[in-house]
């Protein structure tokens, strides 16, 4: 076996006393120091630094690279907020000159349609005059009409009636008693 071997060998064949609760610290302590120092003094110690200040400079480096990049967020988040914050006023403003439109067209419609109402009452009165005018002359008419036609049926009826009562004169007192 060559050095190394033997070394790695006392590594990891190395047996503690007991003690009544657990091992003696002090003899853990021995030996992790003489680990310590065998892994210093050879090459895998070497080694084993470079790879340890490679490893720490990779985290310095990642603590660095977070850290740039939280404040790159941060700033992101900053820009983020104040763009929404923009459309947020932007849209309030959008909302209210809507509203404002929307008010100003009911405004006019509302106007238009009382136009539309009143020139509607306008015609409808003027078509109720004219009705009315039609109905007058019509029932005029017809009026007219049933008094002519009453006074022929009045004069039927007298005419009726002084047949029937020149027929009640001649059968009462004869055919050539009484002639008018």
């Amino acid at each position: 076996m060559t050095g190394g071997d033997s070394r790695s060998l006392f590594v990891v064949q190395r047996a503690f006393r007991r003690v009544r609760r657990g091992y003696d610290p002090e003899e853990v302590d021995r030996h992790l120091q003489l680990v310590s120092e065998w892994f210093a003094s050879g090459r895998g110690g070497r080694t084993a630094r470079e790879a340890e200040q490679q490893l720490l400079a990779r985290e310095r480096a990642a603590v660095e690279a977070e850290e740039a990049a939280r404040k790159e967020l941060e700033g992101e988040r900053v820009e983020a907020e104040a763009t929404l914050e923009g459309a947020r006023l932007r849209a309030k403003g959008d909302i209210e000159a809507a509203g404002r439109e929307a008010a100003r067209i009911v405004t006019d419609a509302r106007a238009e349609a009382q136009k539309i109402l009143d020139g509607a009452r306008v015609e409808r009165d003027r078509v109720l005059a004219d009705l009315l005018a039609d109905a007058e002359a019509h029932a005029a008419a017809r009026r007219e009409e049933l008094d002519n036609e009453l006074r022929g049926y009045e004069d039927r009826r007298r005419r009726e009636a002084d047949r029937l009562v020149e027929a009640a004169r001649r059968e009462r007192f004869g055919p050539d008693a009484y002639s008018p």
